[in-house]
């Protein structure tokens, strides 16, 4: 179960300015400061004490401010079928409030965090202490999907061909019988990015994972997940997310 969380708690300074998904939940405390970020298309801003959680592959990004705060990225699958068994009947896709203040929610958060050295019978105690204090904030069933738009089919061949380092706008376009500029204004007026940072963002979300569940080197997964090299990875990691992917391993 430990492996499917990954836990950060840290100061940051506009990060996470360009426009980016995750393959899991993002949850974060704020303890000090604050910012200003678009969820979708919405523009909101947070402060010290407030949670903020955003659902896998909903286009987020930060505009700017200064805060430190607990991040945890839960994997989807793992947090669905707990709150099954709270619920105790199935939930095939749900959502949380966007925003919120739960002073209980911010303390399970944090024994979480704490418990993430400890044995598995404590982290998985706290674990579920801490789904059950996401469970009362729960709203609907509702998950973003990008497999079910009318461009599913490019979007299945970049899943599929994410870490092609030759991979270009002209590629898929030419696949799909697009021009290149119709391509880029029907992808970016239905998923509200373009293509390329689509991609750019997918490639960082599995060597996130490369890097989290193996002991592979920083080259071999920039290689993996279609950059050009480490230095690139490096780049688009800080660019995206605020932070270099050395920080995942310590």
């Amino acid at each position: 179960m430990k492996n499917k969380i990954y836990a950060l708690f840290g100061e940051f300074q506009n990060a996470g300015i360009t426009p980016h998904f995750h393959e899991t939940f993002s949850i974060g405390i704020f303890t000090k400061g604050g910012c200003r970020y678009k969820i979708g298309n919405k523009e909101e801003s947070i402060k010290s004490g407030e949670i903020r959680i955003i659902s896998p592959y909903e286009l987020h990004q930060t505009f700017e401010g200064k805060w430190e705060y607990l991040h945890f990225d839960i994997d989807y699958d793992l947090l669905l079928n707990v709150l099954k068994d709270i619920k105790q009947n199935d939930i095939e896709k749900f959502s949380l409030n966007m925003k919120l203040k739960n002073d209980l929610l911010r303390k399970k958060a944090f024994d979480l965090y704490k418990s993430l050295n400890d044995e598995d019978l404590i982290f998985e105690e706290s674990f579920l202490n801490f789904a059950k204090g996401v469970y009362v904030n729960f709203e609907k069933e509702c998950l973003i999907d990008y497999q079910k738009s009318r461009l599913s089919g490019v979007i299945e061949f970049i899943y599929n061909n994410y870490n092609d380092t030759a991979l270009s706008i002209e590629k898929i376009a030419r696949i799909f019988n697009l021009s290149p500029y119709y391509f880029v204004r029907s992808f970016n007026k239905h998923f509200g990015i373009t293509p390329h940072r689509f991609i750019l963002s997918l490639r960082v979300e599995k060597a996130k994972r490369m890097i989290l569940k193996t002991n592979e080197n920083f080259a071999f997964i920039a290689q993996m997940c279609g950059f050009s090299d480490q230095s690139h990875m490096i780049r688009i990691f800080k660019k995206i997310l605020g932070y270099k992917p050395g920080i995942l391993r310590n």
